[in-house]
């Protein structure tokens, strides 16, 4: 076993959490994947060596910042009604009590001031307190989250943009034709996924246009759960089957403009009115949802559908986190002659190999290298 370094998860404070932790990992066990950045030790590591010091990705640091702050409001988590953010959109967020009950509500500007790094201070999924003034409706506090979705903000990648708090499952959603299956961005949200501990599966709509089989085969073959459905039919077995999937979580559709996200949360679920709109001439599709929304499902649970966004950039992490976080070059990652290989030049490289022989797919290995060059 190669010796132990900076990229194993040591440095001039010994040993680190957060990336860290998943390299090591890597190397005791192929293709370890998750849960290695919801830790309650991270808040220590922020507090005794700041930032700069940390083995993670921003990300990461935000969730912990986060926490640490809303934690430092104890006294006003303890008042106030609780509720669960459903909506938000520009100058509105709708809480939805624990009655089902929706009602709009202000952010105090003292919760706004308090966060850093973020262009959102509130997302859907959080859970809040929230107190009456004046007859109006006021968050007056946010509770721990135990994950986030985020990206960095495609218009400032200085900051991060939220897009779902709680989070149990993502579901990347792309079409067969009409906009072209985008191998890149479903790696992307699978990637994002993983980066944040959260489980993750794919569905392949409008398949009528095209055959699903080698996107569901690619998928599957990885360990996701890989659904083709047709979301014209309720009764379709890829429908039912998404909707067994769905029940008594907390689900996020994400997915390019035109995909049939919400075509696919009514056949899933009829009666929830999500929006839809019709596919854009250039084929890149329109933007139809315009704001974060959540469903209450029938049984439980809750489904999140996000405005349909045309690029996903996944920022904070090293070449060798992204490939840790892909399963099909994790698992080769210790083959590799050097353990911080990044597949892109390296002798002796086993991921480029394995491309070159087939055994990794082309669209996987090039969507890698995007976020790696890109970063």
């Amino acid at each position: 076993m190669p010796s132990a370094g900076k990229d194993k998860g040591t440095g001039r404070y010994g040993q680190q959490r957060g990336m860290g932790r998943l390299r090591r990992a890597n190397l005791k066990q192929t293709g370890r994947l998750g849960g290695w950045e919801r830790h309650d030790e991270d808040a220590e590591i922020f507090d005794r060596h700041g930032d700069k010091d940390r083995g993670s990705h921003a990300g990461e640091r935000l969730l912990s910042q986060f926490n640490r702050l809303v934690a430092a409001g104890g006294a006003e988590a303890a008042s106030g009604d609780p509720a669960e953010v459903c909506e938000v959109r520009p100058g509105l967020v709708v809480v939805r009590f624990t009655d089902g009950r929706e009602e709009s509500a202000a952010i105090r500007r003292g919760l706004e001031k308090r966060m850093a790094g973020v262009s959102n201070t509130i997302a859907v999924g959080d859970r809040v307190r929230v107190e009456r003034e004046a007859g109006d409706l006021a968050i007056a506090a946010i509770e721990p989250r135990r994950n986030q979705l985020a990206r960095s903000d495609s218009h400032n990648r200085a900051l991060e943009h939220v897009l779902a708090a709680n989070v149990d499952l993502l579901v990347a959603v792309a079409a067969v034709r009409e906009p072209d299956f985008k191998h890149g961005f479903v790696d992307r949200a699978l990637l994002l996924a993983a980066a944040h501990g959260i489980a993750a599966a794919v569905a392949v709509t409008k398949r009528d246009l095209g055959d699903p089989a080698p996107m569901v085969g690619l998928y599957a073959g990885l360990g996701y759960p890989c659904i083709a459905a047709d979301a014209r039919d309720t009764a379709d077995g890829g429908v039912l089957e998404l909707r067994r999937l769905l029940q008594g979580r907390s689900c996020v559709f994400a997915g390019q403009s035109g995909v049939g996200k919400s075509s696919l949360v009514n056949a899933c679920f009829p009666g929830l009115g999500a929006r839809v709109g019709s596919v854009a001439e250039e084929g890149f599709g329109r933007h139809t949802t315009t704001m974060a929304r959540s469903f209450p499902l029938p049984g439980g649970g809750t489904l999140i559908d996000t405005p349909g966004i045309r690029e996903c950039v996944v920022g904070g992490l090293a070449p060798v986190d992204v490939a840790l976080h892909y399963p099909d070059l994790a698992r080769l990652q210790p083959s590799c002659r050097f353990p911080d290989c990044t597949h892109r030049h390296e002798p002796d490289c086993a991921v480029l190999a394995a491309v070159e022989a087939g055994v990794i797919a082309a669209s996987r290995y090039w969507s890698y290298r995007s976020i790696v060059d890109e970063a």
